[in-house]
């Protein structure tokens, strides 16, 4: 029986079985933030080109492999001589971090309590406090309103499960009257739809100032 004939690839070169080449840009196992390049399923002792962020050849060993280890990151082409052509493999990127998924905002009261008793008669300050909880790790818009119409807009970079958010104050109107409303405001934490992601609000926060007016 004739023997069969040998596997070619796409550029027409006749392979002789395994060589199956695969390059990999991967995150380093015990170092955040490093990446190796992993070379596999070469001929056994072949040399391999190696371009892109990093250049340099190395010797893979007799299974066809090798990995080089702290490598830039970005898009890298491993190049090897098949008989008189030359193939190129496109070396795969590790994946992007998760986006950020806030699954919650939750907002809270500072100053002053809601017990203490404060001069209506003058302006007051009212400070809030607030948190997101999510997965994922990037930049986050949130916003702050309050119902007096200010509107404050800030970026967190969060790094989960749970991050505090910057404070948000507002100034109350003074009330010269006994007989006037209790000075009051509402507030709310919320970030916005973005990247995909739905966007969440908090609930709303009210202060009722409790007054006192001295004689």
């Amino acid at each position: 029986m004739a023997a069969q004939a040998a596997p070619a690839d796409e550029l027409g070169v006749a392979l002789a079985a395994p060589f199956n080449p695969s390059c990999k840009l991967v995150k380093a196992p015990d170092a955040p933030g490093e990446f190796d390049l992993v070379l596999a399923g070469f001929k056994p002792r072949q040399e391999v080109r190696i371009s892109g962020p990093e250049k340099f050849t190395r010797q893979v060993n007799k299974q066809g492999s090798f990995t080089e280890q702290d490598v830039k990151k970005g898009t890298y082409t491993a190049t090897v001589q098949v008989k008189k052509k030359k193939v190129s493999v496109p070396c795969t990127k590790p994946p992007r971090s998760p986006a950020v998924d806030i699954t919650e905002a939750s907002a809270n009261l500072v100053s002053p309590g809601r017990s203490q008793s404060v001069d209506c008669r003058r302006r007051q300050r009212a400070t809030f406090g607030g948190t997101l909880t999510g997965k994922g790790t990037g930049s986050v818009k949130y916003v702050w309103t309050s119902s007096d119409g200010k509107r404050a807009e800030r970026t967190l970079n969060f790094t989960g499960p749970t991050a505090t958010v910057e404070q948000f104050s507002v100034t109350i109107p003074a009330r010269e009257k006994r007989s006037d409303p209790r000075p009051r405001v509402t507030v709310q934490l919320r970030v916005p739809k973005q990247q995909g992601q739905e966007g969440v609000s908090s609930s709303n926060v009210t202060l009722v100032l409790k007054c006192r007016f001295p004689s």
